[in-house]
Parts: structure tokens; sequence; C-alpha cells
């Protein structure tokens, strides 16, 4: 075993970048965030024990001539992932990364992004972090769970500079990630799933294929195939059990279908007639030669994330405004530059800073478009067709609906293609809502939308952090908070039964898990 000194130091990154001392068991704990609900179920998603002696030997065995190591840094937690900067003894940086019990199933998911940052690499030419060991076998390595060593990447986080940069230095920013996309669209494949390595996949589940029919011209993409997707929805929660069906497919209408099937717990007590029936028809058409061809996309491109969970799909389902891009508010129609209103001068010092906020979210988003026109017509080519986001989006929601409370949102996507279900198809549409379910629908949409508007209120106002989370420091006075701004939620109810719905909307409070 490679040595470590005794006073080998714990630290983590905090607010300012600057690192502070931790005992060793704050490195498997998720300790970035508390929560105002279901806190224990939250922190124990993501507690990982792992044998951290065995990390270190890896990792100082990945870096040539280092002996030993003489700190690791818990880095800044995201939600899904740990990831630890390791120093050693003659200087050298990596960085260990593991994933957490909610990423989903930790084989697959090292495994294809591993065998996708190298395909990246290697095919595409698009830089990311050289990656130094891994394994995707947690009951076969001394480590006890699933990890990726990688080169620390010689730059500093995204994610905390975007703030500071000029609007002109976000704009070239954009256009380094339209042109990576425009690079993914050159080449496609022919299965719906993740990428991994062929011996992998092999050892995963039995079976190999080649990446493409015709991949044998390609010397690099010999050594990788298509296999099941990775998103954590398919695999976590009661899900992890189930014989789901996570792909490959080749297929997008039997796609669509197995989203559907793969809700059968709830779908045979709610919706599986109307989703079902609707399912071969949330597919690209078969004579659109844009949307259909299948290729490998980034997820949901932030400020602060990598390749994980990337999928290889059709541009029907991947093409978006990456969320790092996306203003939340209205963004106009056309090529026109938004201006700021005219009587911006005269208005407060809060809401011009607000418009000034709002007007170069609306700029990067309109550049981000103008960009894809000109440099990805591949892509293009899918993201001016207007219907494409109305016949996707209930194939979008249907995995994991119930626990994510969306069946609203599935519901109102299910209503909206059935609206225009004529003009998008020409044909009859197989489902249909009764008025009562019409009304039902529409009052819940009043009361969400009303109630929706209070609590976006409070969020705004810093009442209500996003999703219950909040910093460690500030818990006890958001616990205080919570409770004293649900009393006059509470009381802005018109009566007993509008009261009662509101104290089972307001979000900071324990649920059950879920029967799904």
């Amino acid at each position: 075993m490679n040595g470590c000194p005794s006073n080998r130091a714990y630290t983590q990154t905090g607010k300012g970048g600057l690192d502070e001392r931790i005992p060793e068991d704050d490195l498997y704990r998720y300790t970035r965030h508390r929560w105002l609900f279901n806190e224990p179920r939250e922190l124990s998603k993501r507690y990982l024990k792992f044998n951290l002696r065995q990390l270190i030997d890896v990792a100082v065995n990945a870096r040539n001539g280092a002996r030993y190591c003489t700190k690791v840094v818990k880095c800044l937690e995201g939600l899904h992932n740990k990831a630890f900067l390791l120093v050693m003894d003659n200087g050298a940086e990596v960085v260990a990364k593991l994933p957490s019990p909610n990423a989903g199933f930790a084989r697959y998911i090292t495994a294809s992004e591993v065998a996708t940052r190298q395909l990246l690499r290697e095919h595409f030419n698009i830089p990311t972090p050289r990656i130094l060991a891994w394994s995707s076998d947690a009951a076969n390595t001394p480590v006890k769970a699933e990890y990726i060593i990688e080169e620390k990447a010689a730059s500093v986080r995204l994610g905390s500079l975007w703030n500071q940069w000029s609007r002109e230095t976000k704009l070239k920013l954009v256009e380094q990630v339209v042109d990576m996309e425009n690079k993914l669209t050159s080449t496609t494949f022919s299965k719906h799933g993740c990428v991994y390595f062929k011996a992998d996949h092999r050892s995963l589940t039995g079976q190999v294929e080649d990446l493409n029919d015709d991949s044998s011209a390609d010397e690099v993409l010999k050594r990788f195939t298509i296999g099941p997707l990775t998103s954590p929805e398919l695999w976590t929660g009661t899900r992890s059990d189930m014989e789901l069906d996570r792909g490959p497919w080749r297929n997008s209408s039997v796609y669509t279908h197995a989203m559907g099937c793969n809700e059968t717990s709830w779908i045979n007590a709610h919706a599986r007639p109307r989703y079902i029936k609707v399912a071969p028809f949330l597919v690209p058409s078969s004579t659109d030669e844009a949307a259909n061809p299948k290729v490998l996309w980034h997820p949901d491109l932030h400020l602060d994330n990598v390749f994980q969970s990337a999928c290889v799909a059709p541009l029907f389902y991947q093409s978006h405004v990456p969320r790092m891009f996306r203003h939340h508010g209205p963004v106009q129609e056309g090529w026109a530059v938004p201006e700021r209103p005219d009587n911006f001068d005269t208005l407060s010092a809060k809401d011009q800073e607000k418009i000034t906020s709002d007007h170069e979210g609306q700029i990067i988003h309109k550049y981000y478009e103008a960009l894809v026109y000109k440099r990805a017509p591949r892509h293009w080519a899918v993201f001016e067709q207007k219907n494409i986001p109305i016949v996707r989006k209930p194939a979008w929601l249907v995995t994991g609906v119930w626990e994510n409370k969306d069946l609203f949102f599935l519901r109102q996507s299910l209503l909206s293609l059935v609206n225009l279900w004529e003009d998008l198809f020409q044909l009859p549409c197989p489902i249909a809502f009764t008025e009562k379910e019409i009304e039902l629908h529409a009052e819940e949409k009043t009361n969400m939308d009303g109630i929706g508007q209070v609590l976006t209120l409070f969020r705004n106002q810093g009442v209500l952090p996003v999703d219950g989370m909040v910093d460690p420091k500030d818990y006890d006075v958001a616990v205080e908070n919570s409770w004293q701004f649900k009393q006059v939620f509470l009381r802005s109810a018109e009566n007993d039964k509008e009261r009662e719905l509101y104290s089972k909307l307001w979000p900071c409070q324990d649920t059950e898990d879920s029967v799904v």
C-alpha cells in the first residue's frame, strides 16, 4: 500500500473557494445543503461509504511520480456525485469522482460515462479531462464503490465565473457550445441508448453489437456499442429491482411505448389507455430526415456538469436550448435584438437591475438560436420545427411521472396534443377527454396558477429555497421562516376546503415515500 502521512488533511471547498478542515466521515456524507423537508431521506440518498485508503492508493498509482497523498479536498458537491481533489507529495493533483446512490445504477453510469468521454475525445475531438483509472464494479474493487480517477482540468469552474463575465465573453462561450453541438450531429448512430465499451457492455448484459451498422470502417468506433439508458428515473427507488425496458432501441415508437410500459404500476390505474394509445405518434415523422438521426448529445448542459448520463437518441428528442443559455421568461419570436423599455432610466435601481438581468438572459438565449441557424444546419432543421416540443413532451414527462409529481403536467401535455391532433397528424385522435375531466383539469390549473404565484413570490423573496435546500448555517432561520410563511399562506385561503388544499400544497413539509 502506498504510504500516506498520518496527518493527511481532509478539507472541503467552502464559500469563496477557501478550504476548511473536516472529519473523515464528512467525505462520505452530503454536507453542502440541509433540507427543510424529508431530510433523512435526502441525505441517505447521497451517503456513500467507500474505502478511502484504497481510493487514494489507486489515485497515487495512476499519477506517475507520486509516492503518497498529502491532502484530500472534498469538492463542491453535486446532487448526484461526490468529487475529491487529491494532492500528491510531488504537487500533482487528480480528481476522484464517485456516483451517489441517487444517481442510478452506478455500474452502468460509470461504464457509460467513461466510454462516452473517450468517444468524445477520440472520435469527435471534443476535449474532456483524461481518465487515468476507473472501475464500474464495486464488488470487485478494494475501493468498494464505482469510481473515476481523472486529470484535474487546468481551468476554473465555469459556474464560479459566469456572473463575473462580460456579455461578450458569455457570447463567445455560446459560440463554442453551438460548434460542439454541430460536431455531435456529424455522426449518427443506429440505436437509441447510452454509449459503452463493447467489453463492458458484454460483462453487464451478455450482449454486444457494433456501434453502427457501418462502423467497421472506423477503427475508433469499433470499440464502442450502444446499451441501456442510465437516467436515474429508470433505476432509482422501487424501479431499481423492476424488469424495465431501458433500451437500447432501434425504433422511436418502440422507445415511446417502452417509456409508457415502464410506468405500469401507475399507468394501470391512471393513464395507460391514453398514453399508450398516442405513444406511436410521439416520434419524428418517418420522412423527416433531420429529426430521425440518432446523435450523441449532452442531456442537461449547465454551468457545472459533465457528460454523465449522456445518451444517443433521435435529434427529435435531444434538440433544445441548453439550460445554461435558456431564458426562463418570455422570449420574443424572430431575429430582432431584445431592447430595454423606453422608460428604463426612470425606473428604480431594483427594477433596472431585474430588467438588465432579464435583458441579458434574452440576448444570450436569442444568440444561441441565431448561431444554431448559422453554424449548425442539421440541428436547426429540427430546432425550427415548432410542433416538436408539443409532440415529444408526453414522452419526456411519463418516466417517473408519479415520483416527480408531474401527473398534472402529463395530463396537460396530452390535452394540448388532443387539441392540435388533426393539424399535426391529419388523422382521427385515438384518445379523448370528457367534459368533466376537462373541467376538473381547468379547476386544478386555476388553483395551481394562483398558488404558484404566491409560492413564486415567496421564492423570489428568498423565503422558500429551491427544492427546500438551504445552507447549513441558515437552517434554523429557514425552518422558522418556512413555518411563519406557511401560516400566512394558510390564512389566505377563503374556506376550510381551500385551507386543506393549501396545507397539502405547501412544499416545505415531509411527505411519505412514493408508492410507485
